[in-house]
Protein backbone atom coordinates (compact mmCIF):
# COMPACT_ATOMS: atom_id res chain seq x y z
CA UNK A 1 0.00 0.00 0.00
CA UNK A 2 0.85 3.37 -0.80
CA UNK A 3 1.74 5.92 2.05
CA UNK A 4 -0.42 8.19 1.98
CA UNK A 5 -0.23 12.03 1.99
CA UNK A 6 -2.45 14.45 3.52
CA UNK A 7 -3.28 16.06 -0.37
CA UNK A 8 -4.41 12.70 -1.08
CA UNK A 9 -7.03 12.57 1.88
CA UNK A 10 -10.31 13.82 1.40
CA UNK A 11 -10.97 17.20 2.81
CA UNK A 12 -12.95 15.74 5.48
CA UNK A 13 -9.91 13.51 6.89
CA UNK A 14 -7.14 16.05 6.63
CA UNK A 15 -5.26 17.34 9.36
CA UNK A 16 -5.83 20.86 10.30
CA UNK A 17 -2.57 22.65 10.76
CA UNK A 18 -2.67 24.87 13.60
CA UNK A 19 -0.30 28.09 14.39
CA UNK A 20 1.40 28.17 18.29
CA UNK A 21 -0.99 30.40 19.80
CA UNK A 22 2.30 33.24 19.78
CA UNK A 23 2.61 33.11 15.72
CA UNK A 24 -1.07 32.88 15.17
CA UNK A 25 -0.77 36.43 13.91
CA UNK A 26 2.37 36.47 11.43
CA UNK A 27 1.92 35.89 8.27
CA UNK A 28 2.85 32.52 7.11
CA UNK A 29 4.47 33.96 3.23
CA UNK A 30 8.26 34.32 3.31
CA UNK A 31 9.13 37.68 1.07
CA UNK A 32 12.89 37.50 -0.90
CA UNK A 33 14.08 40.05 1.77
CA UNK A 34 13.30 37.79 4.57
CA UNK A 35 14.29 34.82 2.73
CA UNK A 36 17.98 36.09 2.10
CA UNK A 37 18.52 36.57 5.42
CA UNK A 38 21.10 34.06 6.62
CA UNK A 39 19.56 33.04 10.14
CA UNK A 40 15.76 32.30 7.93
CA UNK A 41 17.74 30.20 5.74
CA UNK A 42 19.53 28.59 9.04
CA UNK A 43 16.12 28.41 10.55
CA UNK A 44 14.21 26.79 7.71
CA UNK A 45 16.83 24.01 7.12
CA UNK A 46 17.05 23.26 10.40
CA UNK A 47 13.39 22.91 10.45
CA UNK A 48 13.94 20.67 7.24
CA UNK A 49 16.51 18.33 9.16
CA UNK A 50 14.22 18.06 12.34
CA UNK A 51 11.01 17.29 9.78
CA UNK A 52 13.20 15.32 8.24
CA UNK A 53 14.30 12.72 11.04
CA UNK A 54 11.14 12.93 12.78
CA UNK A 55 9.85 11.56 9.59
CA UNK A 56 12.59 8.77 9.38
CA UNK A 57 11.49 8.04 13.00
CA UNK A 58 7.87 8.10 11.89
CA UNK A 59 8.33 5.56 9.39
CA UNK A 60 9.77 3.17 11.07
CA UNK A 61 6.67 3.39 13.77
CA UNK A 62 4.73 2.89 10.57
CA UNK A 63 6.70 -0.33 9.24
CA UNK A 64 6.43 -1.89 12.88
CA UNK A 65 2.68 -1.60 13.61
CA UNK A 66 1.77 -3.18 10.05
CA UNK A 67 4.26 -5.97 10.64
CA UNK A 68 2.61 -6.35 14.43
CA UNK A 69 -1.04 -5.74 12.88
CA UNK A 70 -0.09 -8.83 10.47
CA UNK A 71 0.79 -10.98 13.82
CA UNK A 72 -2.49 -10.29 15.04
CA UNK A 73 -4.44 -10.82 12.50
CA UNK A 74 -2.38 -14.50 12.25
CA UNK A 75 -2.98 -14.88 16.13
CA UNK A 76 -6.62 -13.68 16.28
CA UNK A 77 -7.31 -16.55 13.21
CA UNK A 78 -5.32 -19.31 15.13
CA UNK A 79 -7.53 -19.05 18.23
CA UNK A 80 -10.99 -18.90 16.39
CA UNK A 81 -9.80 -22.11 14.71
CA UNK A 82 -8.70 -23.43 18.32
CA UNK A 83 -11.96 -22.53 19.55
CA UNK A 84 -14.02 -24.21 16.93
CA UNK A 85 -11.82 -27.40 17.36
CA UNK A 86 -12.18 -27.17 21.14
CA UNK A 87 -16.02 -27.18 20.85
CA UNK A 88 -15.85 -29.91 18.01
CA UNK A 89 -14.11 -32.12 20.30
CA UNK A 90 -16.34 -31.46 23.40
CA UNK A 91 -19.27 -31.97 21.47
CA UNK A 92 -18.54 -34.81 20.36
CA UNK A 93 -17.58 -36.19 23.97
CA UNK A 94 -20.40 -34.88 25.42
CA UNK A 95 -23.14 -36.62 22.81
CA UNK A 96 -20.88 -39.91 22.86
CA UNK A 97 -20.61 -40.10 26.49
CA UNK A 98 -24.83 -39.40 26.71
CA UNK A 99 -25.17 -42.25 24.58
CA UNK A 100 -22.89 -44.52 26.44
CA UNK A 101 -24.98 -43.83 29.30
CA UNK A 102 -27.83 -44.00 27.61
CA UNK A 103 -27.12 -47.43 26.26
CA UNK A 104 -27.73 -49.81 29.43
CA UNK A 105 -31.55 -48.10 29.96
CA UNK A 106 -32.26 -49.30 26.39
CA UNK A 107 -30.70 -52.68 26.09
CA UNK A 108 -33.51 -54.65 26.76
CA UNK A 109 -34.44 -53.74 23.02
CA UNK A 110 -31.89 -55.21 20.74
CA UNK A 111 -31.12 -52.97 18.25
CA UNK A 112 -31.40 -50.33 20.49
CA UNK A 113 -28.92 -50.95 22.76
CA UNK A 114 -26.41 -52.06 20.43
CA UNK A 115 -27.15 -48.98 18.61
CA UNK A 116 -26.50 -46.65 21.19
CA UNK A 117 -23.17 -48.30 22.60
CA UNK A 118 -22.03 -48.01 18.65
CA UNK A 119 -22.91 -44.49 18.23
CA UNK A 120 -21.72 -43.53 21.64
CA UNK A 121 -18.27 -45.44 20.92
CA UNK A 122 -17.71 -43.57 17.57
CA UNK A 123 -18.66 -40.06 19.17
CA UNK A 124 -16.07 -40.36 21.88
CA UNK A 125 -13.62 -41.78 19.66
CA UNK A 126 -14.00 -39.04 17.06
CA UNK A 127 -14.13 -36.63 20.14
CA UNK A 128 -10.49 -37.73 21.28
CA UNK A 129 -9.13 -38.06 17.58
CA UNK A 130 -10.46 -34.26 17.04
CA UNK A 131 -8.80 -33.05 20.66
CA UNK A 132 -5.51 -34.94 19.29
CA UNK A 133 -5.23 -33.87 16.01
CA UNK A 134 -6.21 -29.67 17.02
CA UNK A 135 -2.91 -29.94 19.13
Amino acid sequence: MADLTPKDLPTATRPTLRAHPAFRRISREITDDELSSPAARKFLLAEVDRLDEENRLLRSYQERFHEVDKRAALLENKIKKSVSGEFVSASGLAVGAAALGYAPAVWSSPPSGWVALAFGSILVVLGVVAKVVRT
